[in-house]
């Protein structure tokens, strides 16, 4: 990135990095894909070119519906399974579309975008935040043809249609937090139960169970983070010691990396 450019400069683009996987392993390189993304937005905003930053902005938050919906997939996959029963492709692409056990989170693309919000039921996302996810494709699309004008011109008109996508990632997390509190218990009992016996120590797993292979976000980590395990030292007294320490070395973690 040019240094002359600065992103941390864009209007709520940090905000929305945090909903976003902090270092995925995926088919797809999705880091890439979200520095590009991010140089992308950070030199057309500072041109005042707010329109295609926009789009810039938008498409890191389809990366997030993506992500998101697969990580569903994960925790919830019976429902989840029974969500996709109808899901649809775009035409041409029926071969291609492979989500049952989807090695990509862009493997969503090749869905229309408004359908794929629908899996959001199974947090029991609102129907109208349900739909608001399809009119912000809308909206996008709307920028996206030729019509020979521009919608957004002003830093004003760009932080408007930003903060719509912000709050609707914000409304997202709220009814992820359920999900993330159940597969992190899991983490934490299985950890403790020996199941993870390859790893040596709590920041392995960290690094590679939750950071890498579920693509975990920074919004994520820090609901871990905030749970109170005293439930499952209750429920798991011969566990504590395992338990505390796990907690602990999550603690530190997000310590280092200003969570």
């Amino acid at each position: 990135m040019n240094a002359e450019v600065e992103y941390t400069e864009v209007p709520y683009l940090n905000d929305i990095l945090d909903f976003l996987s902090i270092d995925p392993i995926d088919k797809e390189d999705i880091s890439t894909y979200i520095d590009n993304l991010i140089n992308l937005i950070a030199v057309n905003y500072k041109y005042e070119q707010y329109q295609f930053a926009y789009l810039g902005i938008h498409l890191l938050y389809m990366t997030y519906i993506y992500s998101t919906i697969w990580k569903i997939s994960q925790i919830n996959p019976k429902r989840y399974k029974d969500a996709i029963v109808f899901a649809r492709s775009y035409n041409g692409r029926e071969k291609d579309l492979q989500i049952v056990d989807a090695d990509s989170i862009f493997k969503y693309s090749l869905m229309p975008e408004k359908d794929i919000a629908k899996i959001f039921k199974i947090i029991d996302l609102d129907k109208s935040q349900i739909a608001n996810v399809g009119d912000l494709v809308d909206t996008r699309n709307d920028m996206a043809h030729a019509s020979g004008k521009f919608e957004i011109l002003t830093e004003d008109g760009f932080d408007v249609k930003t903060n719509s996508i912000f709050t609707s990632m914000k409304n997202i997390h709220v009814c992820m937090e359920k999900q993330i509190r159940m597969w992190y218990f899991e983490i934490l009992l299985n950890f403790c139960s020996g199941h993870y016996a390859e790893y040596d120590n709590p920041e392995d797993v960290i690094t590679e169970k939750m950071i890498q292979n579920f693509k975990i976000s920074a919004k994520e980590l820090l609901i871990c983070n905030e749970i109170n395990i005293k439930e499952l030292i209750d429920g798991n007294y011969r566990m504590r010691g395992k338990l505390k320490k796990f907690k602990s070395k999550l603690a530190v973690y997000c310590e280092n990396m200003n969570i």
